[in-house]
This record gives structure tokens, sequence and C-alpha cells, in this order.
């Protein structure tokens, strides 16, 4: 409010009122930078004027002129009017501003004059000027030329800037833009014109205007606007087309040896200019025969002429007609005449002439005389071998027909026969053999060996041509060899030297000659260990013999006569055994160690050995015994004779040996004659071992019985799809000085695709693995270690595991192409190979299968598609070689009929394993079919011939790009000049090679690295032509390239050099490096494998190569046998390593050399040495802890760790704690007070010596053990304090529960330090009773012996604790007190047992339907109170498991697993109920299969096992194939049959029906007219799910005949899951169908038809007869009246699936045991008479139904009848029935009785001439 009021203010202070004028706010409100479109609607706001007051007063507002109005109060200005910028493109206005005046002044005014710009909008569309627009152009313009439009095209737009910038194109309505080009030329702005354009070619014939729309667009961004303007282009003809034919090409009929002048047809040319068309002359061409010419119709210039035979008569047996297909063809040419005379453009078309066949040549044979020598064993039907006959004749059709027939002329009657015996033009003629039994050659008449005939070719009978065939018999191999016995038995002595006999073997051959030789071979398994005289029959010995590997053959010896037969026999060698095994021991060396002073092994200690002979050389009996012991005191151990157990005699003690180790050599011997022994080692070693590295298990060799020295490696094989987590195998070691349990197992290679359990060393695969050997390796190396618990440091054993990656046929096979084309002669042979497809399949064991697949398609060569003719079989035109994949001629090919073929091969893989109906591929194959002229190019290359059109070339890898592999060569036959015009027409090879035109060079193009050819395959194959020099004919020949490798790569090894370190003093086989060289040589077929320029071998050279092996084929090189590496002597040893390849061929190998040094690391190999043997002193009980006692030293030879020595007590005995040393001195002191320590005998400390080794890694610690005898002087009395032996600390005993009372326990030992000879050194035993338990014990006070006092029970009480006291007899007492616990050990004293209660009911699982055997039903376990082997619980199956259909597998905790052992049927039973009895393991439970289930008995258990279904079944028809029968009248919607199809799963869903196929079949007679069979599913209608098939249609033209059905069962959508069934459906006439007559009324027979049917059936299904009731209805008699009493069913009976005919059918039901097997039935359902069908009507019957022709005769008629029906059932009705039962027992009577042949109720039939009439047709 201060700045309004401010100027006020002033004024007031200053003496003076002025009112200040207002001011516009500028720029935003005073319209200086306004402007507004010319599209802006009127009234709307565009603008608000703003302004300033100084006084703050109110302001008005004002415009001038009509196009805007302003609010006076708010200043916002609104449009009054249109605005248009092309009119007027500003406006100009006044805007004022008006304020109030203050205090009495006068308002202030101010205004501005503003001129607002309009802006253009894009209201205006281009518009084109001058219109219309037309051109005329020449057809003859260049492309490119601009049109001559008239007038100019000009376009204006009246916009402005881009909305005015016009561009113009043609507007595509048609393909006329393709021809025209329309631009747009920038005059000025706003002013354009069009520039019109050629683009393509005019030609006038072919359009001669063009309507060109032109559009024309603005730029604008928005509103786009555009106009249209049309050009009307008018071409102008030049002279520039040919003559044109009408009605070409021409073609015509004319018989051969048609006279001249005989018009054919009329040939008319005109010029192809329509303006001013030229004179036409017309002429032959390529007619060289002279057959027709022209002769001109009307006038000679319009270019017509007639076609007429000349005097040179056609001959279609010409050949050229005749190769031609009997087509003669021609050209005709049309030249125009420039003014009448000089030739100008000129047209040819082609004239083809059908030739037809006239009877003029009659059939000859190929030779007027025939010879042929056949052996004597030829079969009936056999034709005979090397006769080849032809008869031909010329004629074609119907014109070279003849017979053909044999004529006797000497002992050939009916001994041979011809085939064919009629045929037509040229045709191999067949001679069989008849009977057989005449070609005998063993005759006494030898003329009766030759046999003469005449073949004879007759036309209607008569003899035409004839030739002579004489044939001789020559003799056959007719026997085969004979054994003189069936079996033959042989013995061998298994030292049988080779080359002795064993026996012999013979056999005859009645035959002479070389057919009576007979040559002997043997065969069978170990055959290749004897050998047979072929000669002789003496079998002899090829190999030795081994009766402990086999100790019998069973072969088969055979017999071979000269003409190959065979006869064989049975061998049998038993090998008799003689003692040539020495026993072998399962080690080499037995080692254990113990503890000093042990007396027996824990555990027991056994050797074993094993020998290989049999029960006549002592039967693998041994006895052992120790040969030599190196034991001071002697006998310390002695050995169990036929156990192989040692025991500790006298208690071991290091001082026993030199060592402190006793080495035992125990011999083994056999019980053979005469007896064999062998020996192994045995070290017992007393004390603690040093921690030693731990042993993988190894197997034995099989020379000497020596263990595998080192670690031993593991084979194993998987499947490459195996899943994660699948075992491998289990790999173990063993620690000589720990526990096995604390070893710990580690991989160090091939981690990534297994894993190891650290504590087990089972090996699986990791969840990572890819093991796919299709995409990976094959085989990997698993390196795995062992690490003992060892302390300070661990050891660690390495093993290798080798794990084969074996195949799983996983993969689907893939053709090399995806479609193949060749091309081939028409006249290739039968049998000829026309191409070969190629499919590849990863997987090892694939075999693939080739065939056919899909329909055949054809076209003509015209391009027309044909169908699979009767008489050109496409589907059997070619065949494909299941195994090879190639493709055959199958049947004579015609380029006339099919000159393109195109089918399918498909390749399926026979050993997939793993989706076997997903392992298929197909492949489009295109056969073009050349027609086939002697005219055509004929190449010369090796191997081409007519009927195969393939050359066979093979050449090398890496030839030069741009040589020539080799030349095509083909020969013109009509000028005899060689071709030079060739082509390659199959483009895909291009990049490979090329083909030179004019000499047919096939050059290459592109480098050939047969390495590189991996994925295709190294054989190219290309489609050459060879053309004329016309070009007019040509032939396509297949080229097959097969590309040859060569040994272009030498082995490369993976590094340039390399370095490995090995430790000094390792054995064989120790692993020192694997090398590893690749060569790049590809193996792509048999021819690769068999050079083998891939495979490498491995050699090794230098200085020391002596020392190491290496694998040839591995390249692992290891320390080799019997050496030994000291690196003293060579620390660093250097190598070459040589690969070679193409092994067994030096000429062709390429070798690759390579270093390795190897750097050999030192080990500990010298232990310390004591510079005495032995060391004694004495010192007093009294003296002071670390009181000095002895100083001993050792030195060491080895350097660094290994040679710092280090001292140690290894064991101090009765010393234990008395006494110390120093570690690194080797000073010994006291470590305690000695008092009661003093006795007369030393005590006995062990020292050891030992070296660091084991601070070196993987290094040993060697030491040497001394002994130290120190005396302790007794000073004072009773000192010594007794001590416990046994038990030590933490120690257990044992007894076993269930032991008699006095049973020892435990033997208590303690001793005292005190002289044992005085009451101090004297110690006595006793259980104190301070613990409860001490009851149940007693110990014996002098030995120390624990027994029993009461019988343990471990289930009341499994462990005891006693407090053991040991005390001296001195003065004062001394004692000594230590815990024992007892544990009771486990008797196995209980039953196992089921948890379950009596009356418990079964145990219920499932399995599904067809799993495979090993499928898991679930499992069970049972109970036993006992512990450990005693709880083990075995299950057995005693009942419901007879078909063997479950087993039971236990697991190590005793859990019972039922699985399959075979898959179950669902469908054959739904469950089972299993009784399983629980028994102690190794128990045997056969003796309790079969006991019945006992509910109280609680080993028993139930288990009920429901089989779930699977949809395994397919639908099943209830009758496979049934046959029914209708009537020709049977009404529409009628039921003909009901069809039951069931599916016998349990939870199949419904099975649906449904019609594929009804096809008609006509019988007893040709039909006069065809039917319209297209349609024939429409006569029938088939509920799907009820199965009623009913009638859709009239049978009338389908009387006696039938409908073969196929209809199919289906209630899956999976393919091939359906069922189907042929039904016939006869249609009958009425005449042809017999009828029960039953006297009975209709409604009753209605409900018991079904029944009687059923009956029927029965008896008539053992007789193959099959009978179909067709309806029920009220009885009709003769004079067609109704018997409502009575009823007829018409019925049809069928014999293996065919209706019977009325008379069969009325023989069988007269038939007198038809009868009697149906009286039974007869008479249950009142069957009173069988007769036919049809009614038979009198004549009086039939002239009174042809009177009752009018409409009002037959009401009266009807009216009549019903009230005589109506009168006649009210009196009748209380005496029908029984008046029906005398009648049906009186018929019946008369139906057995032998008819009459005129008796009319009889079932005997006959056919009077009496008229017919259909009945009354359903049911009532």
């Amino acid at each position: 409010m201060l700045p309004l009021l401010l100027p006020l203010f002033l004024s007031l202070t200053a003496g003076q009122l002025v009112n200040q004028p207002p001011q516009f706010v500028p720029g935003t409100g005073d319209m200086s930078r306004f402007s507004l479109s010319e599209n802006t609607p009127v009234g709307s706001p565009v603008f608000q004027l703003k302004g300033t007051d100084p006084e703050g007063g109110r302001l008005k507002y004002s415009i001038s002129g009509p196009v805007f109005s302003v609010d006076r109060e708010t200043g916002v200005v609104r449009l009054r009017q249109e605005l248009d910028r092309e009119t007027q493109d500003t406006v100009e206005v006044i805007i004022s501003i008006t304020d109030e005046g203050i205090y009495g002044t006068e308002p202030n005014t101010v205004s501005q004059r503003r001129v607002i710009p309009v802006r253009d909008y894009n209201d205006n569309q281009p518009t084109f000027l001058g219109r219309p627009y037309t051109a005329s152009v020449s057809e003859s313009l260049p492309v490119g030329s601009e049109l001559s439009v008239e007038p100019p095209i000009v376009v204006v737009d009246r916009d402005e800037g881009i909305n005015s910038e016009v561009q113009m194109k043609c507007l595509e309505e048609n393909d006329i833009c393709d021809i025209f080009e329309v631009r747009a030329v920038k005059i000025s702005d706003g002013n354009y014109t069009a520039r019109v354009a050629l683009k393509q070619q005019l030609d006038f014939e072919s359009r001669p205007s063009y309507i060109l729309t032109i559009s024309a667009s603005d730029s604008a961004l928005d509103n786009r606007l555009s106009s249209l303007a049309t050009i009307s282009i008018n071409v102008i003809d030049i002279q520039d087309q040919p003559p044109i034919f009408t009605n070409a090409p021409y073609s015509a009929t004319v018989p051969e040896n048609t006279p001249a002048g005989v018009s054919i047809l009329t040939v008319k040319a005109v010029d192809g200019d329509v303006g001013i068309p030229r004179e036409i002359f017309l002429s032959l061409e390529d007619e060289p025969f002279g057959h027709f010419e022209l002769v001109p119709f009307g006038d000679p210039r319009d270019g017509t002429a007639v076609l007429q035979t000349t005097s040179e008569p056609l001959d279609r047996e010409n050949a050229e007609i005749l190769q031609n297909g009997g087509v003669y063809v021609f050209s005709i040419r049309a030249t125009e005449l420039i003014d009448g005379a000089i030739p100008a453009e000129h047209s040819l078309t082609r004239v083809t002439i059908v030739v037809t066949d006239v009877d003029d040549h009659q059939p000859t044979f190929s030779g007027p005389h025939f010879n042929v020598s056949i052996t004597e064993n030829l079969a009936n039907g056999m034709p005979l071998p090397g006769l080849s006959i032809f008869v031909d004749d010329r004629d074609m059709g119907e014109n070279s027909r003849y017979e053909l027939s044999l004529r006797d002329v000497f002992n050939a009657a009916r001994v041979f026969e011809v085939s064919p015996t009629e045929s037509q033009g040229r045709t191999p003629v067949v001679v069989k053999v008849l009977n057989a039994s005449r070609l005998d050659y063993d005759v006494v008449d030898p003329d009766l060996r030759k046999f003469e005939f005449d073949l004879v070719a007759s036309v209607k009978g008569v003899e035409k041509a004839k030739t002579r065939v004489e044939i001789h018999l020559l003799d056959a191999n007719d026997n085969a060899p004979v054994f003189d016995q069936g079996t033959y038995r042989f013995t061998a002595a298994e030292n049988l030297p080779v080359d002795a006999i064993i026996g012999h073997v013979k056999a005859t051959d009645l035959d002479s000659g070389e057919f009576g030789h007979v040559r002997y071979v043997l065969k069978g398994f170990g055959a290749d260990n004897f050998y047979v005289n072929p000669e002789t029959g003496g079998v002899y010995l090829l190999k030795p013999l081994d009766y402990e590997k086999q100790s019998s053959y069973s072969l088969t010896v055979v017999a071979i006569d000269g003409g190959q037969r065979e006869a064989n026999a049975n061998l049998f060698v038993g090998v008799t055994d003689v003692n040539d095994n020495h026993p072998n021991f399962e080690s080499k060396e037995y080692s254990r160690t113990i503890r000093e002073g042990a007396a027996l092994f824990e555990p027991q200690f056994f050797v074993r050995a094993h020998d290989a002979d049999g029960p006549s050389q002592g039967n693998g009996r041994v006895k052992y015994s120790i040969v030599s012991e190196n034991s001071i005191a002697g006998n310390v151990f002695r050995i169990e004779p036929d156990t192989g157990e040692i025991v500790i005699q006298k208690a071991a003690r290091s001082m026993d040996t030199e060592r402190g180790e006793y080495e035992l050599v125990v011999s083994a011997t056999d019980f053979g004659i005469p007896p064999l022994s062998n020996t192994t080692r045995v070290l017992v070693r007393v004390g603690i071992s040093g921690n030693q590295r731990p042993i993988f298990r190894g197997h034995f060799q099989n020379m000497e019985n020596l263990p595998i020295i080192g670690p031993p490696s593991y084979r194993v094989s998987i499947p490459e799809n195996a899943a994660a987590g699948s075992n491998v195998t289990s790999v173990s070691a063993h620690d000589p000085d720990g526990l096995d349990s604390l070893l710990r197992y580690r991989i160090v290679g091939a981690n990534d695709n297994f894993e190891i359990d650290e504590i087990s060393g089972l090996i699986t695969v990791s969840p990572q693995a890819r093991i796919d050997r299709d995409s990976n390796m094959n085989s990997f190396e698993i390196i795995v270690n062992a690490v003992d618990s060892g302390t300070p440091i661990p050891e660690t054993a390495t093993t290798t595991v080798y794990v084969n990656v074996k195949d799983i046929n996983d993969e689907r096979p893939k053709f090399e192409q995806n479609s193949y084309a060749t091309y081939v002669s028409e006249r290739t042979a039968v049998g000829e190979s026309v191409l070969r497809v190629k499919a590849i399949d990863k997987d090892l064991n694939s075999k693939l299968e080739y065939s056919m697949v899909g329909p055949v398609a054809a076209t003509t060569k015209a391009g027309v598609s044909i169908a699979n003719r009767s008489n050109y079989r496409l589907q059997e035109a070619f065949r494909v070689d299941s195994q090879s994949g190639e493709i055959f001629v199958n049947g004579t090919l015609r380029h006339d009929v099919a000159a393109i073929i195109i089918f399918t091969v498909g390749v399926r893989d026979l050993n997939a394993e793993v989706d076997p109906e997903g392992q298929v591929d197909t492949t489009e194959v295109t056969v073009y079919v050349q027609s086939f002229q002697d005219t055509n190019p004929v190449f010369k290359n090796t191997g081409w011939t007519s009927s195969r059109p393939v050359i066979d070339v093979k050449i090398k890898e890496e030839m030069p790009i741009d040589s020539a592999l080799f030349i095509l060569q083909a020969e013109d036959p009509v000028t005899r000049q060689p071709i030079t015009s060739f082509e390659l027409i199959e483009p895909k090879q291009v990049d490979y090679f090329q083909v030179a035109e004019r000499t047919g060079e096939v050059i290459l193009k592109k480098r050939l690295d047969y390495e590189a050819l991996g994925d295709t395959g190294p054989e190219f194959e290309l489609q050459v032509r060879a053309n004329s020099a016309d070009r007019q004919r040509s032939t396509v020949s297949r080229v097959n390239i097969t590309v040859e490798n060569v040994n272009d790569n030498s082995p490369r090894f993976e590094r340039n050099s390399y370095q490995a370190t090995i430790i000094e003093n390792r054995p064989h086989p120790e692993r020192v490096i694997r090398v590893r060289a690749l060569d790049k040589d590809a193996v792509l077929n048999a021819r690769d494998e068999r050079l083998g320029y891939h495979k490498i071998i491995y050699s090794l050279q230098g200085e020391h190569a002596m020392l190491f092996d290496i694998n040839n084929t591995t390249g692992e090189i290891i320390v080799a046998s019997g050496q030994t590496i000291d690196r003293e002597r060579t620390p660093r040893i250097q190598l070459q390593i040589k690969a070679e390849d193409s092994p067994g061929r030096p000429t062709d190998a390429k070798q690759s050399v390579v270093e390795l040094q190897i750097e050999v690391l030192d080990v500990n190999d010298n232990a310390p040495e004591f510079t005495q043997k032995k060391y004694s002193t004495v010192i007093p009980e009294n003296a002071q802890i670390d009181s000095f006692v002895l100083q001993l030293e050792a030195v060491d030879a080895d350097e660094g760790l290994g040679g710092e020595v280090r001292y140690e007590l290894v064991n101090e005995g009765e010393a234990n704690g008395l006494f110390k040393i120093d570690t690194k001195s080797g000073l010994i002191s006291t470590r305690r007070n000695l008092t009661g320590k003093g006795r007369a005998h030393p005590y006995v400390l062990i020292v050891r010596a030992q070296d660091n080794g084991n601070q070196m890694p993987k290094q040993p610690t060697l030491s040497t053990d001394t002994d130290v005898r120190i005396y302790i002087g007794d000073v004072s009395a009773n000192d010594g304090v007794p001590y416990f032996l046994s038990p030590r600390v933490g120690q257990m005993a044992n007894v076993t529960e269930n032991a008699v009372t006095g049973a020892p326990v435990f033997q208590v030992i303690a001793s005292d330090p005190d002289d044992e000879s005085t009451p101090s050194g004297t110690i006595t035993y006793r259980i104190l009773p301070d613990t409860p338990d001490a009851e149940a014990f007693v110990i014996d006070a002098h030995s120390g012996l624990i027994t029993t006092r009461q019988s343990m029970d471990r289930e009341t009480k499994d462990m005891y604790r006693i407090l053991l006291e040991v005390s001296d007899n001195g003065q004062p007492k001394q004692s000594a007190t230590r815990i024992l616990q007892i544990a009771i050990l486990d008797v196995d004293d209980h039953e196992p047992r089921f948890a379950r209660e009596a009356d418990a009911g079964p145990l219920s699982m499932s399995v599904r339907e067809e799993e495979p055997a090993g499928t898991i039903v679930g499992n069970f376990s049972a109970l036993d109170e006992d512990l450990g082997e005693n709880a083990a619980i075995d299950y057995v199956i005693i009942d419901g498991n007879n078909e063997q259909l479950f087993t039971i597998e236990r697991n190590n905790e005793s859990l019972a697993i039922l699985k399959t052992k075979k898959p179950i049927d669902r469908e054959q039973v739904e469950s089972f109920t299993l009784t399983i009895k629980c028994l102690k393991l190794g128990e045997p439970g056969y003796k309790f299969i079969g006991d019945p289930y006992d509910r109280q008995d609680l080993s028993h258990l139930r288990i009920n096992v429901r089989v779930l279904d699977i949809d395994d079944n397919l639908p099943k028809f209830e009758q496979p194939d049934p046959t029914v029968g209708i009537r020709i009248n049977v009404p529409i919607d009628t039921v003909v049959t009901t069809l039951k199809a069931s599916d016998a799963d349990a939870e199949a869903p419904p099975v649906g029906l449904s019609i594929e196929n009804v096809t008609f079949v006509p019988q007893f007679y040709k039909r006069s007219r065809s039917l319209a069979v297209g349609n024939l599913h429409n006569l029938f209608t088939l509920n799907n799910r009820t199965g009623e098939l009913r009638t859709g249609g009239s049978f009338a033209d389908y009387v006696d005949g039938y409908f073969l059905m196929r209809v199919m069962a289906n209630n899956s959508v999976q393919p091939k899951r359906q069922a189907h069934s042929n039904l016939k459906v006869f249609v009958i006439r009425d005449k042809s169908l017999l009828k029960f007559v039953f006297a009975r009324p209709p409604n009753e027979i209605q409900h018991n038809i079904r029944p009687f049917q059923e009956q029927l059936q029965k008896k008539l299904k053992p007789l193959g007869l099959e009978l179909h009731v067709l309806d029920t209805q009220v009885f009709t008699r003769p004079d067609m009246s109704l018997d409502f009493t009575a009823t007829s069913s018409c019925f049809q009976m069928f014999k293996n699936g065919a209706a019977l005919s009325f008379n069969e059918m009325q023989k069988l039901m007269n038939s007198q045991q038809l009868r009697q097997e149906l009286i039974d039935i007869y008479a249950a359902y009142g069957v009173s008479e069988v007769e036919s069908c049809s009614v038979r009507r009198t004549h009086a019957a039939a002239i009174f139904a042809g009177m009752l022709t009018s409409a009002g005769a037959w009401l009266v008629f009807l009216a009549a009848l019903i009230g005589l029906a109506a009168l006649v059932s009210l009196c009748t009705a209380c005496c029908l029935k029984k008046k029906l039962k005398r009648h049906s027992k009186r018929s019946l009577q008369a139906s057995l009785r032998t008819p009459t042949e005129h008796t009319a109720t009889s079932y005997s039939y006959s056919m009077p001439a009496v008229l017919y009439s259909e009945p009354i047709y359903g049911p009532l």
C-alpha cells in the first residue's frame, strides 16, 4: 500500500494535485509481440491486456476495429470474426487503457497502435493447374527418358513456409508405378511442376495405354493436405514382335501307315504387331523323314495352312518314334515377310503327333535254339538258371498280345512249365521246374539226363513262332557228411605238451569226387586251444591247458564237404588236474606291532595261503609251519597248521632279537602229489612303531603272486547320464601304525566332476558334473589322497582312479542334409543305386535303420502333379537299404509319366535308450527322371553307364587351389565329337568346385582340409550336365567325390618342455608324470582308423631312459621295474620323449620330440647310530631328583634336518616315570624320588635316537633303539608301593550274559618294586565292598583272576563297576586301588518279532503297475531286544508271492525294503496280501515258505499291496471283427448292431467310437452300373458312446454286397492308443434270409429275442457260425393276412465273416445234428417253423392284391379288417393261449420228423415259382 500512496503523498506535500497516466505492462500486456493462427475459432480468448495505474485506481481497456473485442474490466481480448491469412496477413488495431480521476481530476487514457501478424495454418491443399493431362510415347523410348505431358503439370499451394512445400509421387494403385517415375520440381515458393520418367521398357503388344495417377501433398506437420491428378498415356506401336501361332502348340493322333493326303490339322499364324501386320510364310522344320507337308489354305499371305500326310507312311515301330513313347515331334516356322519377300522376325511352334499302333507284326523269339545245363537239385517252382529267352511283338497294346506254351519233344512232358502263359510286347520267358522228381542225374539210362521241348508263341490259338530248348542235367552235392558218433569225449592232462594228440573224429560223405571230400573244423568257445587236422580228423593240443582256469571244453566239430555242406558233432574235452600250483600267500610279507611282554595277539594274527589245484590234488587244502625264527629265546611263536593262526608261546621281548623285531619264515604246503610249498615273511615288531605312510589296498599280480608295490589304481565305468550323487566306486587305504577309521580321503584332481566322502572313501558324481561323453571327455583320472592322523606330521598316500564314461544312447540321429536331389536316367536298371543318404548319430552303439516314410509325390515333365496310379506305382519306384541308406531303383522309371519324384526317407536309432520314439529324423529326396535318348551325350569317365549315371572320384586333401582334380569326358553320339560344354548344376558345392565349361576340368576353388570336414563328412556330391554343341541335347550325371586323408599333421605335445620331480628310492611303479600329444589328423571313416594317422605311440630316449618305463599309448611315465633312483648318484635326469603317429607305417609316420627334466628329491634314508651297542649304570634309591644317571650319544650321516638327532625314552618298562632324558644331549637323569625302587635286578629302558626327517614335507623320521640297564640300590625296607599293570586306567573288561557262575572275567596284574622274594614284594588282590556291584564278582587273592558269582542278564543290567585293591605284605603295608568297569556282552537269546497287536490288520502299501523290476514298494521293520549281530533280522515272504513278483532286501539297520521282481499287471491282479516272517539273519527262510498267517505268532506280518493303475491297455472290442446283416428295405435310423469296446484300466476314460472308413464290396454278380461310393459314411451313424450303429440312408443300390467298415475305439489323446475293428454289414434280400416262426405273440418274443439269439449263438459258435436276428414282427400268412398270435423273425447266418446263401443256411438248419442241438431252445421259446423270410403269395392273392389299387378300395378293406379283428378278438381271447400251446407242440414234433419235399411247415424249403413281397419291416 505504501508504493501507491507515496506519489499522492509527495503531491500533497508539494502543494500540488496531479493524476498520473496509466501504463500497459510491457511485453506481456501490451500486444507488442502478439500473433495468432488463422484457424483460431471465433469467440475464443486470444490475449489479456494488462496495465498499471500509479494511483492504484481501477483501469478500463478498449480495442479498435471489427476483428477483436475486449472485456473493459479484465482486459481479455476475444476474436470476433474469422481470419484468412491468404486474404489478410496482418490486423491493425488501437489498444487503449483509461484510469479513474482523483479529487476531481480528469481520467487519463493511454493508446497504442499495434500490427498483429496472422500466422499461417495449412488450410489450402496443393492444386493442379491446366488439367486434364495427356502424353504419347513410343514403345521404343529408352528407360530413363522423360515423357512430354500436355499441358505441362503445374501445382500451386497458397500456404506459406513448410505448408507450401509440395511433394509428388505416383499413386501405387497397381503396377504402373513400376513403369513410370514421378518427381516434383520447385519453380518458386508454393509453385511446382512434375517430371514423369520411364522406369521400364514399354511394350505396345502387352499394354497400349496407361492411366497414371499423381498425388501432390504438402509437407505440413499437422493437417497434411493432398490432391490427385491423372495423366492419360498412349503407347505408340512399332514393328518389334515376331509372329504368333493361334491355338499353339499343336497335337494330333494319327494311326501308323496312314495314306498320303490325309489332313491332320490346320495351322494359323498372325503378325505379333497389331498396327500394320505383315505377310506370314509357314514352313516345316526338324521333320527329316518327310511324313508330313504343309498345304496353304485360302490366301497364301494370311499365314494359314493344312498339315497333311505324305507318301512316306508313319511306322510306329520306327526306333526314334518307339524310343520317344510313340510320339513324333517336329516344328513349324512362321516367318514375317517385308514387302512379301524379305524374311524378318520368325517364330517356332511344336507339333506333337501321337502315332497309334496297327497290328502289323508277329511275335518272335530271341533265338531259334537254346541249350542250358542245370543241376539235379532244383526244387519245384525254381526257374532254370542260365536260360535267357525273350519273346517280342513290336506292336503295342492288344495288338502285341500272344500266348506261350510248351510242347514236348523228348522226355519233357509235365516236367517244366512256362511263365507267363500270356503276355504282350517284349517279355522275358521263364521256364520253371514243374516236377522236380524227374530231375535225377543218377539214372541208368544216360539219355534220360536230357530234356527237349519247344516254346510256342500263338496269337488267338494260331501258332506264330517257336524255339527249341535242350536241357542237360548236372550232378549235385545232395549228400551231407555223417559223423560216426554224435558226441566225442576226450580227456587231457593239464600238463600235456603242445601238439600232442588227444583223439580222432571221423565223418563220411556218400558223394563222389570233390563233393565227397571231407574237411574238419573246430568251433566253439575255447576252440583256439585245440587244432583238428582238416584231412585226418586228428585233434591236437594247440595251447597249454590249465585245469584251474578251465576244467572242461565243450566244442563243436564241423565236417564240410567239397560242396560246403556241413554236419556237426559235439566234442567234449575234459582236463585232468595235476599238482602244478604252489600255495600262494595272500601277502608276500605280514607285519604286526605288539607291546613289550605281550602274550597274545589282539586281534588274532593269521597268515593265509590258497592253492588253486582241484579235488584230486588236495582240493586247495594247505598246512602251515614255521621254518625259521630269529629269536634268542627260541620258539616264541607257533602256528596252527590248519588255520594259519600265529600264537605267542612266550612273552615277547624286544631284547629277544637284535633290533627288537621278530622275523619268521612261514611255509604253506599243499596236499598234492608231489606236495608243493611256498613261504612268506612275518615281521613282529615289539614296541611302538613310528608313523608310517598309509597304503592303498592293492591287488595281487598274476606273476609270482607279488603284491603291487606303490599306490594301486582303480578302474571303474559309469554311464554318461549318471545323476548327481551317483556312486562311482570306493577307495580304501590301510594305516600300518594307526586306525584306518582315522584316515581322511581327498580328491586332488577331477574334483569338478566328482566328490569323495572323506571318511568312507566313497566317490560320487558331483552336482556340477559334466560327463556327457558326446560333448566332453570319455574318461577321467581322479587323483585321491589318503591322509593319516599321525603326529607331528600326517602321512599321505596317493592313488589314481580311472573312470571310463560309458556311452548311453541318448542322441537323436541327424541327416547330413535336409534334402537330397539327384538325376536318374529312365533307363536305370532295377537294383541300381542312385543315391545314398547318410545320418550321423553321436552315440557309440547307435544302430540306424533307414526307411521310406510318408507318401510319394510326383509331377509330370509339364509340372502337373500326378497321383499314385495303378499302372505306375510311385510307392514302389525306389527302395532304401535299411542299413546303409543307399537308395535303389525298385521299378521301371518313366520320364513321360513321372519326371520328378519326391519322397521322404526316415532314420531311426534301433538301439535308442532315451526317448526311443523321438530318436528319428527325416529328409526329403527329389529324383529328376531324365528322358533317355540315344542322341544324348554319353560320359566316358570310368564307371559311368546310362543305367547308372554316376562318376566316382577319389582325391587327396590339401590339393592346390585352382588345380584340376579330374576331367569330365563326354561324347556326342550323333557327331562322335567330344563334348565341349559342361556345367555344374548343383549350386550348393560351388564354394569348393568349379567346372570348366569347355574342357570339363573340375577345379578346386577352396581349400580341402580333411580335418575341417568333420561336420559334413569327406564325401561331396555334384550334379554336372554335358550339353551338345547346339545345347538341344544334354545328359546329367552325378559325381561322387571322396576326399582321402593324408598324414599332414605331426603329433604336437601340449607343452614345449616338461619338468617333473621324484623322490629318490621310489619303487616301481611310482608315477613320474604323464605327457600328452595330440594329432589333428581326423578320423571320419574306417580307412582313417586303419591308417592310424591320428594314433600316437610314445617312447623314451636318453642316457638314463632305462630307469623309467613309458606307456606307449597313454604317455604315463613310471619308475621301471627293478630300478632304483639314487639322488646321491644322479641329482638331475634329462630325457627326450618321442611321439610318433601311424603305428606300423614307418614310411608315413611323423614324429615330435620334447625334453623332460626330472629333479630327484632327497629323502631321509639314514638312521642315527649309537656310539655304544649297550649301556649300563648304578644309582642309589635315595638319589635326588635331577640327579645324573648316564650320557648317551648317537650320530646321523644325513644332512640338515635329517641329520639332527634327538633322544626319547621309548619304553620305560617297570621304571615308568622314574627317569627322563634330555632330547638334545641324550643325558639321562632322575625324574622323581627312587625310594622303594631298589632291587637286585636292573630296570631296562629303551632309548631311541631319531632324526628330524619328519619336519621336512612328507619325510619319515628314522630312528635307532638301544637298551639302557639301570641298577637301583636298595637303601630302606618296604619303600615300594604296588602298582597295577592291568587293568590300565579306563580299561574295560567284558563277560557274556548268561555265563555260568565262576566264569572268568578279567586277569588283574600288579607289580611291586620290592624284591618279590621278600614279604615287601609279595602282593595280594581283593575287591573292596564299597560299590553295590562288588557282590556279583569274586577275585582270586593270589592270581588276580576275577570270576562271576551270579548269572548276568544284559537286558536287565549291561554295565558293572568294581573297586580293586592290590597290597603287599611288608611293614608297613603298601597298597593301591583301581576302578574296573565290566561290560556285559550280548547273547542271542531273543527272537525277532513285529510290533503289532494280535488282531491288527495288514500293513497297507501301493505300487504302480508296470514299474520296472527293483521298484521300492515300501519298507518295514521288526524288533529284536538283542544287540549288534545278534539283533540282525532277516525277512522272508512265506505266503502270497506265488508268482514271485516281490522280493525283500534288508539294509544294515535290519530295515526290510519290499521291492518288485518283475513288472505287475493290475488288470490281472488288483492287490496282493503277502505274509512276511522275520527271523534271525542267516537262518534258512525257505523252510517257512508256504506257512499260513498266524495272528498269534508275532513273527508274522501281513502286508496288503494295492496295485495302482496306469494307462497301459488299449481299448478292446468285445467282438473283434463282427459280421452283421441288414435287409434291403431297412428304414432310416434303425439299429444295425451295438458295438462295445472297453479299456481294462481302472481309471481309464470312457471309450469313444468312430467310423474311420467305409467301403462297399459287391458280391455274386457284376453290376451293370457303378455306385456312388464317394460318401458311404452317410449311410451309417455311430453313437460314439453307446456304440449303436444306425442306418442313415437307402440300401437299395447295395443289395447282395457288404460294407466293410473300419471302426476306431479311442479314449486317449496320445498317438497310437487306439483299437480297430473291421465290421462287415451285409445287405441282404428277404429271399436270401430264413426266419423263425414263433407260436407266441410279438410282445412276448420282443422281450425274449436277445436271450434266444445268445443261446443259439453258443450252440453255433463251435461250428464257426454266427447268427443275427434282423427283426421281430407279426407273422404274415401266405395269403398276406396277419396272424397276431404268432411272430416271425428273419435272420442271416455267417461263417468266417462271410454271409451264407439261402441254400447253405437251409441245409445247415435242416441237418440232423443241428436240429438235435437246437430242440431244447426251440421248445423253450416256442419256435414252430423255420422258413424263407419272403412271404409266398398265392396266385389268387396276387390277383386280389392287384384289384386293390384305388384308395377307396383300400379304405373299405382296412375298415372291414378292423371290424373283423375286433369281433374275432372278443370271441377267441379266452381260448387263444390253449390253442397256441397245442399249435407249438405239433409244430415242434413235426420239425423233428424227416420233412417231405412238399411239406409247407418243414424246414426244408424248395423255391416255388411264386411272387415275393417284402413284408412290413421293423418291430411292433
